[in-house]
C-alpha cells in the first residue's frame, strides 16, 4: 500500500509569468511506500505532462528512440530481445502507454517502475566482444530517462512555439529527475542540475554513442519513405501501402531527425536542409492551432484527458472548502 500525502497536493494550476513563460509549478505529489521511502510524482498540470499529454508525443518520442538506439549496449540489448524492428508501431504504442503511466499514473506511476525493472532484469547477453552486458546497466538504463528530456527541450519551437524559458528547462529537468527516481534509475552520477546534464550529454555524445552500418540503412530507407515491414507485404498491397503510408513516414523522419544534435545526424549519415526545418515548422504550427481549437478530449490522450480534468475538479473543490465558516474561526488557544 502507498499514501499521498495532503500537505504535497498541487495547491494551484500553473500561470502564465511576465516572459511569456509559466510560473514555477506547484509542489509535487509524493507517495509514500511500504518501506516509507518518499517518491515524489509528476504533478498533472505541470509543463511536463501537458506536453506528455498530446497525442504529438507518440511522434516525437522517436527522437528519444533514435538516441537510445546509439548507445551499444542498449542497441544490442534491442537487438537481441526487442520487437522493435518486427512490431515498431506497436513497441512506441506500448512504451508511450507506460510514459504516460508514470506521468498520470499515480500510485501506479511507482508500480510501473517496478515493473519495467522486473521485466528488463532477465534481459541480459554477451556482446560482439563477448562483455556481459545487461538491460538494466546503469549507464544505459540512465541513458533512456535522459534521452526524454533531451527531446522535450529540444522540441519546445515545435510544441509551443517558441523556446522553454530557463525556469521551464529547469522545471522539466526536475520533473525528469522524479522520473528516474519512479524508475529506479540509479542516481550516482545522474545530473541534477542543467549544467551538470550539459556535461553528461557532451560525454555521451562523444565517448559513447555510435552508429552502425545497419542503423544508416535503417536511416536512410526512413528518409526513402519506406520500412522493411512495408516491404516484406506482397505486391501490389505493398506499392498500394507504400505510397499511403509514404506521407506519414515521411512526418515521421523529419520529426525524429529535426530534433537530432547536428553530430547525431552525422553518426547516422543523414544531413538536414533549411527546407526541411521550414516543412517542419509549417507542419507543427498548423497541429498547435489544431491544438488551440480543437477540444482537449481530442487533442490528449484519454488518461491525460481524464487525469487533467480531475485535477481541475480537486482544485475547484479546495477552493470551495475555503469558504467554509470553520475556517473563519479562530482556533482555540491551549
Amino acid at each position: 500500500m502507498t499514501s499521498a500525502t495532503d500537505e504535497s497536493l498541487p495547491r494551484r494550476p500553473h500561470a502564465v509569468s511576465r516572459d511569456g513563460g509559466r510560473a514555477r509549478p506547484p509542489a509535487p505529489r509524493v507517495w509514500v511506500s511500504d518501506d516509507q521511502e518518499p517518491i515524489e510524482l509528476v504533478s498533472p498540470d505541470s509543463l511536463t505532462a501537458e506536453m506528455v499529454g498530446h497525442w504529438t508525443y507518440l511522434v516525437l518520442e522517436g527522437a528519444a528512440f533514435a538516441m537510445q538506439g546509439l548507445h551499444p549496449v542498449i542497441r544490442e540489448v534491442t537487438d537481441r530481445y526487442s520487437v522493435a524492428r518486427t512490431d515498431p508501431g506497436g513497441r512506441a504504442i506500448r512504451s508511450v502507454d507506460s510514459v504516460l503511466r508514470w506521468t498520470y499514473g499515480g500510485v501506479e506511476a511507482v508500480q510501473e517502475g517496478t515493473r519495467l525493472r522486473s521485466l528488463h532484469e532477465p534481459l541480459t547477453m554477451r556482446d560482439g566482444a563477448g562483455k556481459h552486458i545487461s538491460a538494466l546497466d546503469p549507464g544505459a538504463y540512465q541513458w533512456v530517462i535522459a534521452t526524454a528530456y533531451v527531446t522535450t527541450a529540444k522540441a519546445g519551437p515545435l510544441l509551443i512555439g517558441r523556446e522553454f524559458t530557463e525556469a521551464e528547462l529547469d522545471d522539466l529537468l526536475a520533473d525528469n529527475i522524479r522520473i528516474a527516481k519512479i524508475l529506479r534509475v540509479p542516481m550516482k552520477g545522474y545530473p541534477r542540475t542543467r549544467a551538470e546534464f550539459d556535461i553528461y550529454y557532451e560525454r555521451i555524445v562523444t565517448e559513447v554513442l555510435g552508429a552502425d552500418d545497419r542503423v544508416r540503412a535503417d536511416f536512410a530507407m526512413l528518409r526513402r519513405g519506406d520500412t522493411e515491414q512495408l516491404r516484406a507485404l506482397p505486391a501490389p498491397a505493398g506499392a498500394i501501402a507504400r505510397a499511403l503510408a509514404r506521407p506519414l513516414l515521411r512526418f515521421n523522419y523529419l520529426s525524429v531527425v529535426g530534433l537530432l544534435d547536428p553530430r547525431l545526424r552525422a553518426m547516422i549519415g543523414v544531413d538536414w536542409s533549411p527546407g526541411e526545418q521550414r516543412t517542419l515548422e509549417k507542419i507543427y504550427a498548423g497541429i498547435r492551432f489544431a491544438y488551440r481549437v480543437l477540444p482537449e478530449r481530442l487533442t490528449y490522450f484519454p488518461i491525460a484527458y481524464h487525469a487533467r480534468g480531475h485535477h481541475r475538479s480537486i482544485q475547484r473543490m479546495k477552493k470551495r472548502e475555503l469558504k467554509s465558516a470553520a475556517y473563519k474561526v479562530r482556533p482555540k488557544q491551549v
